[in-house]
Order: structure tokens, then C-alpha cells, then sequence
């Protein structure tokens, strides 16, 4: 906990920085889609009956996340708002470091105030970091269109651990960078992604190995 609370008391010293320009808040309308929290606190959108989930673990700062964004999109659009699957987002520090663990934890505390919330911020993240606009201000510019108090979300990332949990999974799936893709199977079991006996375990596969690796859910 010392080492989140000496994290956000370095950011909060950058909260007079000027604004920026938004750009429009939950473009993708993921928060309209059913979503729900694993026991570990893990955020998923989908169709709760889908028989697999597709795990992203990824850092908003993070380039090759935000090159992977594009398919990870198509994916959502193509399986996951037509109810075969679900979708799991964990938040691995990377290139963010310490600004992503502390935006990351900030954003889990304003979901606690407004469901929904870490859904109709994540595109919007990805596209204020492949823009420059990723900093300790983001999530502040974002508060009042997200509806949220930021004070409030700043005082319970005092004792928040979701990235940490985050973190955790990584480790026991030797998940080591990001992107990194892993599946949950109908029984909530995570695992490697492998197709044709080839196990997709660095980096983030491309859709059509998603698309062929989705064929045998029917």
C-alpha cells in the first residue's frame, strides 16, 4: 500500500497542469454491453452465457497495445456485442509504469462510484495515449464527463489493489509483456490460446487466428 500511496502523492503534485482537448467519451459503447466482475475483481463485457473469453492483458501506454487496439476492436465488434464471446481486460504496467498502475487504479476507484465507468473509459484512454494525452491529468479532464468525483476516486486509490491483481494473473500465466492474449473456457479456466497445436503466448495473434480459433465455439 506504501508504494501505491507514494504513487499517487508524486502524481497529485502535476494537478495544476492546464487541460486538453477531449475527445468524445465511450465511442465504442462497451459500458452498454452486460458486464460483470470475476471473484478477483477482474472487469468482462459480454454475453454471460459465451462459452470462451478472450483475456487481453495491456497498458494504455503502451505502443504495440495501441497498434493491437485496432484488432482487439474488430474482435469486440464481431464476437463480443454478438453474444459468442466475452471479453476480459487486465491492466499490466509496461511501458506505462508507475502512470498506468496509477491511472489504472484511480479508474478502478471511479468505477466503484459509477458502473460502467471502466468500460466508457477504455477506448477513450488508448486514444488519449496514441495521441500524447496520457498523463497524471487524464483521468481528472475525463472525471465530469464520466460523471465521477475525482477526489473521491483519489482517496480510495489510497488502498485500491486491482492492478496488483492484475499483475498477479500475469505472473501465474507467464504473462510477461503486453499485449499478451490468454482464454478462459466455460469453466472460467485460463490458459494459453492454441490453435493447430501452436500456442500463441507472446505478443498479441492476429484476427484471423482469433477468428479461427473462435470457429470451434458453435
Amino acid at each position: 500500500m506504501e508504494i501505491i500511496i507514494a504513487i499517487i502523492l508524486a502524481f497529485l503534485a502535476f494537478g495544476n497542469q492546464p487541460t486538453v482537448t477531449k475527445p468524445p467519451i465511450d465511442t465504442l459503447q462497451l459500458d452498454k454491453l452486460p458486464q460483470n466482475r470475476l471473484p478477483d475483481g477482474g472487469f468482462v463485457i459480454g454475453n454471460p452465457k459465451a462459452p470462451v473469453t478472450i483475456i487481453e492483458f495491456g497498458d494504455y501506454a503502451c505502443p504495440h497495445c495501441q497498434e493491437y487496439l485496432p484488432t482487439m476492436n474488430q474482435f469486440i465488434e464481431t464476437y463480443v456485442k454478438t453474444g459468442k464471446a466475452k471479453f476480459e481486460f487486465r491492466i499490466l504496467p509496461t511501458a506505462g509504469g508507475a502512470l498506468t498502475q496509477f491511472i489504472g487504479t484511480v479508474l478502478v476507484c471511479m468505477e466503484k462510484q459509477k458502473s460502467g465507468t471502466y468500460w466508457k473509459a477504455y477506448d477513450i484512454l488508448f486514444k488519449d495515449a496514441i495521441a500524447g494525452n496520457y498523463d497524471s491529468n487524464t483521468l481528472r479532464n475525463m472525471a465530469g464527463d464520466l460523471g465521477v468525483n475525482y477526489a473521491d476516486a483519489l482517496n480510495c486509490a489510497q488502498s485500491e489493489k486491482q492492478v496488483d491483481t492484475d499483475g498477479a494473473l500475469a505472473a501465474t500465466l507467464n504473462v510477461h509483456g503486453t499485449p499478451a492474449i490468454r482464454v478462459r473456457d466455460a469453466k472460467g479456466k485460463a490458459h494459453s490460446l492454441v490453435l493447430n497445436d501452436q500456442a500463441y503466448d507472446q505478443g498479441g495473434p492476429s484476427f484471423d487466428v482469433l477468428s479461427q480459433y473462435m470457429a470451434q465455439f458453435k
